[in-house]
């Protein structure tokens, strides 16, 4: 018997009728579809030596979609997955081989070709330890985890961050920041095993006050009264982020401040900025 590792791709999707993204997504592996829909139901089907399963819920929120396929995982290794991305051919022997030379690896992050965009993803060009200083500026996507360490230490998706919650994005960054506070030792792998086309965003067209308050939210759950430091190294180093929301460095720092503090009783921001 194989001692090789079971690889396993956890899809977080919506409005699946069919089987067809596993195809569209160049799957190759054994695959959990967490799909939003407006009914409850499961369904799976075989290609190959492979299964796909469909558990089809009719909650709303990123995070909650994402745990539910969490739970019905099974493999060893799980492929934290967007249904818009289109996986290598050999994505399978290239995970499985960066954890072969990685044994130490609880997780590792590996390259995805952003089609599209402006400006790439952050390149991996060589095997590094991440640690909270470097390691929130990766993206659950390109992230290979062993499920055992999931399961061990109890780590899931935040259900107030990301699309469909109270807080417009940061579940995936908020989902690495846990893991490497349980102490997980995560790596990056210089090789690149998916690609995503972000040509447009069915979310993003900027920021304003209330992307900038999220933010703070982000800061304030991620470190707590360190929070109002995160916020101004933030600004500084990303001057954008308050020059297209036409705010000086000042009013932005406030609006971050406020969602921080917010976040201690879930408060959230209109777009405006003003509170609810």
């Amino acid at each position: 018997m194989s001692n090789r590792s079971s690889l396993q791709v956890v899809v977080a999707t919506m409005h699946q009728k069919d089987f067809s993204k596993y195809e569209k997504m160049n799957l190759s592996t054994d695959a959990v579809f967490a799909n939003q829909a407006d009914e409850t139901s499961y369904s799976e089907k075989n290609f190959g030596n492979c299964t796909a399963e469909m558990i089809t819920t009719a909650t709303r929120g990123v995070g909650i979609n994402r745990n539910i396929g969490l739970q019905y995982a099974t493999g060893d290794i799980l492929l934290i997955a967007d249904d818009d991305m289109v996986y290598s051919d050999d994505y399978e022997k290239t995970v499985i081989k960066a954890f072969e030379e990685n044994p130490q690896a609880d997780a590792l992050i590996f390259n995805i070709e952003t089609i599209g965009a402006d400006k790439g993803r952050r390149l991996n060009n060589k095997s590094i330890q991440l640690h909270l200083h470097n390691g929130l500026n990766y993206g659950a996507a390109r992230l290979a985890v062993r499920r055992s360490c999931l399961v061990r230490e109890r780590i899931f998706f935040s259900t107030c961050f990301g699309g469909g919650t109270i807080y417009s994005a940061g579940e995936d960054t908020l989902f690495i920041c846990d893991m490497l506070k349980k102490k997980l030792k995560i790596f990056t792998y210089p090789a690149t095993i998916a690609s995503v086309d972000q040509t447009t965003s069915t979310w993003f067209t900027g920021y304003n006050k209330k992307l900038i308050y999220d933010r703070g939210a982000f800061f304030g759950a991620s470190f707590g009264k360190a929070a109002p430091l995160l916020c101004v190294y933030n600004l500084f180093r990303h001057k954008y982020i308050y020059k297209e929301a036409n705010l000086t460095f000042a009013q932005a720092f406030k609006i971050m401040c406020e969602g921080a503090q917010g976040y201690k009783k879930l408060k959230i921001s209109t777009d405006d900025g003003s509170e609810n």
